[in-house]
């Protein structure tokens, strides 16, 4: 049966370091962060939906310039002066749709899990540290030490606390070389000093 609270300390010994009990809990904040900042990033596909509908909007708009144009003689005469840069506006903010449309991904997809390659990349970094060599994405034990980490973090477990469910954000983590990489085991090392 899953250990419903692991702590930082047992995944510290787990790892094989009790010294690393205080660094974990440190940079289990930016995974909390990073899970709570999740909550207002939008979904592309969204995105790309508001941007589509503001873009039909604006060409419906266009369409009922054209249609005002022909009456001008029975409005005031200001409507000469306003039209025009109303069109023009209208005409840069259906180009601003076409280019936003053209870089944002249409491919739906699901969200990545956040937080999880952080978490995977601390349980690497500290398992590289401890041990002197990188783990293996498929390692079945540094998979069940990130599983224990996240939830020690209080994230809600993954796939029914499946270890298998953290191969991908791990080959993930190790393939990420980055200044947070670089920081995450910069903590590490001062850490456990």
């Amino acid at each position: 049966m899953l250990d419903q609270t692991p702590s930082f300390a047992s995944v510290a010994r787990k790892i094989g370091e009790p010294r690393l009990e205080r660094v974990l809990g440190k940079l289990a904040h930016d995974v909390r962060t990073e899970v709570h900042n999740a909550n207002f990033v939008s979904l592309r596909s969204g995105v790309r939906s508001d941007v589509k509908q503001l873009k039909t909007n604006a060409e419906r708009f266009e369409k009922a310039l054209d249609r005002i144009s022909k009456r001008l003689l029975d409005l005031p005469i200001r409507g000469h002066e306003v039209l025009p840069y109303a069109r023009q506006s209208l005409r840069k903010v259906i180009e601003y749709c076409d280019e936003s449309l053209s870089i944002i991904s249409d491919k739906g997809g699901m969200r990545k899990q956040p937080g999880r390659i952080t978490c995977a990349t601390i349980v690497i970094e500290a398992w590289t540290f401890i041990k002197g060599k990188a783990p293996r994405a498929n390692n079945p034990k540094v998979q069940e030490t990130c599983d224990e980490y996240w939830r020690a973090c209080g994230c809600q477990p993954i796939g029914g606390s499946d270890p298998g469910n953290w191969r991908r954000a791990m080959a993930e983590a190790l393939q990420r070389h980055s200044r947070w990489r670089d920081f995450i085991r910069n903590e590490i090392e001062r850490g456990t000093e």
